[in-house]
């Protein structure tokens, strides 16, 4: 890991993406990958794997899901990761059904297309990932995980983005447990404000890394301050974390690997959002259970 770190220092924010006149050769994210690849963990044992599911009608409507082949425990908290990396490997070792989400690319796609086949992906996962044959996860406890262009996608999925061609659902559906943003490309307009309505009902998490680009890092803090400043109660802050070490993309390859910082962080807010989801269930069966009792006295 140390010589991977290394040459994160070396490059910190020199690295870029979409530099198609003078790139480099860490600009390449198979360089990365060739980097991250060997600390992997080969082993696939203790974890099943169905690969290029159609979740839509383009050919890249595909999805790749990985759990924990125990074969009995019903009900696990889901994943839905755009895209890539050891990702779906390293959290279906944890106890999460991974759903990992391909969608369309420039240019056989405009906006909002990509957002699109997110909403279709989401579509898919809540009404199949209970079945056995996909670990058997829960369609109450799906959190979204959104890396770099992935997260631009989903937040589109989400919120409309403040477009107003494209109109905010006043319920989010499919229900969502919990959402991560992690190395946000750009800030979204603020005149759709369904996400602040209650930042209770949708927890989230929103990640930098320290050699963060710069277009990325200015967007992250105006999404912070735009935040706070338009959630109910006014101040509500969203969960924040800067990873230290990594640049752009090394926070994602190094998941499942020995560097593990980043993927405990993540682990640590996805368990939270799946124990309130539980909690919630519980007041309801609560509730129900009162219920029932009050009318068995009449």
């Amino acid at each position: 890991m140390e010589t991977i770190f290394a040459k994160i220092a070396q490059e910190t924010t020199k690295f870029d993406l979409g530099d198609e006149e003078n790139p480099s050769e860490t600009d390449d994210i198979p360089y990365w990958r060739g980097l991250y690849g060997p600390l992997y963990p080969k082993s696939l044992d203790s974890i099943g794997a169905v690969k290029d599911e159609q979740y839509g009608p383009a050919e890249r409507n595909r999805l790749d899901v990985f759990f924990p082949r125990d074969g009995k425990t019903k009900g696990k908290p889901v994943v839905l990761f755009v895209h890539g990396a050891n990702v779906g490997l390293s959290f279906a070792r944890r106890g999460f059904v991974a759903v990992l989400a391909n969608y369309r690319l420039v240019p056989n796609v405009v906006y909002p297309g990509g957002a699109d086949d997110i909403q279709l992906a989401r579509d898919w996962t809540f009404h199949n990932i209970a079945v056995p044959k996909y670990g058997q996860g829960s369609p109450d406890k799906i959190i979204l995980l959104g890396q770099s262009s992935g997260r631009a996608h989903i937040t589109v999925s989400l919120y409309a983005a403040g477009d107003p061609k494209r109109t905010p659902k006043a319920l989010i559906f499919p229900p969502v447990a919990g959402v991560i943003y992690l190395s946000v490309p750009f800030w979204f307009d603020r005149k759709k404000p369904v996400r602040q309505k209650d930042p209770e009902c949708l927890p989230v998490y929103s990640g930098s890394v320290k050699w963060e680009i710069k277009e990325t890092a200015d967007a992250t803090a105006t999404f912070f301050n735009a935040y706070r400043e338009r959630s109910i109660p006014q101040g509500t802050l969203p969960t924040f974390h800067v990873q230290e070490k990594h640049n752009h993309i090394g926070n994602v390859f190094s998941i499942g690997t020995a560097d593990s910082a980043q993927g405990d962080r993540l682990l640590e807010f996805m368990q939270s959002c799946v124990a309130k989801i539980d909690q919630r269930i519980q007041r309801t069966f609560f509730v129900i259970s009162s219920l029932a009792q009050n009318v068995e006295h009449y």
